[in-house]
Formats: structure tokens, C-alpha cells, sequence
């Protein structure tokens, strides 16, 4: 059975998952990435197809790997997608949306999607039980949040994330954080009530650095996804080798 390798190349790191057809079999990250990090794990798990989406610049020996390998996929917005995109600007559309919707295309095919990545930004993105995908929102995430407050204002602090379950601040501290997270919090069940009252059926997955902060707040049946991309990585890369072979 061929081993595929899925990388998500971030600002400061790189994810991958290895890959058996669908199953995820093992993970990883890696700090350091060059063209010769990529061809030593290909090497160790004796990978046979690669996907790369990558949101920092690749070196033109890195490009150059993607160009002349057969099996090697390049995520860009010209990519065969196994879902119909109808967003208006594809290309300005983040890899990271893209692989999450594939994702939930496989793991959920003929039903309706709503796809929650609580990272930096936070991202909404749907697709329909015809698997269309149909657009998304985005907000700023909770760390941005309380950032902007502070580098915004002259006097409000810098704060961090508290573990409280506080409804109402008694300090200016706990305001911020109170403000922030159950605001935010809200603001997700408020996307989930909307969509769910349009879709009668209507999946929730929830993926990203913040989500176990938002799986135990939402009074609503959860799929809590930590490897959403990496997976849907490896479908579009599974439906472009099928498509081609």
C-alpha cells in the first residue's frame, strides 16, 4: 500500500501527517525546512505521493522539486479540488480553508458542513449536502483580540487567557478576558444557531490552536478535528492522483 505525506508549512513551523489511503498513521512537526528536511522524511517513511501547502516563501530548489517529480503536489489556486468551490476570489482563498473543506467533504459526503478553525483568525467555512462550498467569514482570533485592545487604547492592559469561567469581569483585567473569550464564544454559537437553523442537518467541526478552549463552552454535538488539514491535504492529494493515474 503507497504512503502519502502531507505538509502544512506555517510562518514558524511545518506540519505533516503521514498517510495509509486515509488513515493517518503517524505526525510530526519540524522547525527546521528545506528542500533536504523534505527529501529525509520522504526517505524515512517511504512516501510515495506529497501534497505541500505552504503559506511562506518556497525556495526555487523547493520548486523545483514540486515541478519535476512525478506524485508531488503544489496546493495553489489552481488546484483540482474534490468539492465545487464557489468562492468569488479562489485565489486569495487560504490553503489551510481549503484542506479544512476537503476534509469535511470526506469524512461527511451528501451532508452539510460548518468548519470552525480557532487559530490566529478565527475561520467559518461552509459546505452545502451537494458539496458545494458556499463561502465563509472570518475574525479575529483570541490572542488578536486582546492584543488589539491594548496596542489600540492608551491605558487598557496587555492580558493573557484565563482558565476562569467567569460571565462578568470584577476587575479591568477579567473585563478584557471575560469580554474576549465569552464574547468570542458566543460569537461561534451564534454562527452555529444561524447555520443550523438553515440546514437541518448540519455537521460541526472544530479545528485549530483555541479549540479545546471552545469544545467544552459550546452546548452543541461537537467533531473536534486537530488534524482537519492535514487530512483534507491528503484527499485533495488522493483525488488529483486518482484523477491522473
Amino acid at each position: 500500500m503507497s504512503i502519502s505525506l502531507a505538509f502544512d508549512a506555517g510562518n514558524s513551523r511545518v506540519k505533516y501527517g503521514v498517510f495509509q489511503d486515509k488513515v493517518m498513521i503517524s505526525d510530526g512537526v519540524v522547525t527546521r525546512w528545506n528542500a533536504v528536511v523534505l527529501d529525509e522524511l520522504i526517505e524515512k517513511f517511504s512516501a510515495t505521493h506529497v501534497i505541500l501547502s505552504s503559506t511562506r516563501h518556497l525556495t526555487i530548489k523547493m520548486r523545483n522539486l514540486f515541478k519535476v517529480r512525478k506524485n508531488y503536489m503544489l496546493l495553489d489556486s489552481d488546484s483540482r479540488l474534490p468539492f465545487e468551490n464557489n468562492y468569488e476570489s479562489p485565489s486569495t482563498l487560504g490553503k489551510d480553508r481549503i484542506a479544512s473543506v476537503a476534509a469535511a467533504s470526506s469524512l461527511h459526503p451528501g451532508e452539510a458542513s460548518l468548519i470552525i478553525d480557532a487559530g490566529t483568525c478565527i475561520t467559518y467555512d461552509l459546505l452545502d449536502s451537494t458539496n458545494s462550498y458556499l463561502g465563509g467569514n472570518i475574525s479575529p482570533g483570541l490572542l488578536m483580540r486582546l492584543r488589539a485592545m491594548h496596542e489600540m487604547t492608551d491605558q487598557l492592559p496587555q492580558v493573557g487567557l484565563s482558565d476562569r469561567l467567569l460571565t462578568m469581569g470584577v476587575d479591568t483585567i477579567s473585563a478584557l478576558q471575560v469580554g474576549v473569550q465569552m464574547g468570542t464564544v458566543l460569537e461561534m454559537r451564534g454562527f452555529i444557531d444561524h447555520y443550523s437553523k438553515i440546514f437541518k442537518k448540519l455537521n460541526i467541526l472544530l479545528t485549530g490552536g483555541d479549540a479545546p478552549f471552545f469544545v467544552k463552552r459550546l452546548k452543541t454535538k461537537i467533531f473536534a478535528a486537530p488534524h482537519l488539514v492535514l487530512q483534507g491535504l491528503n484527499e485533495i492529494l488522493n483525488y488529483n492522483v486518482h484523477n491522473v493515474e
